[in-house]
């Protein structure tokens, strides 16, 4: 339960990251769109290994 609810927390905040950083572009942030971008790539890389831990579990069992 606590996996998926990270899961979701994780999902929301890329989603908000992918809009602040269209919105930091737009207004020719070009440090703030990197940083931004960066932050994506983070919560994109931690959703992919809650995803992995997942489907290690899953094979397991």
């Amino acid at each position: 339960m606590k996996q998926s609810k990270n899961l979701d927390n994780l999902k929301f905040v890329q989603a908000m990251l992918r809009e602040i950083r269209q919105t930091v572009h737009a207004d020719g942030e070009r440090l703030l769109t990197y940083l931004v971008d960066m932050a994506y790539l983070e919560a994109s890389d931690r959703i992919r290994a809650n995803w992995a831990l997942r489907d290690n579990g899953k094979s397991d069992a």
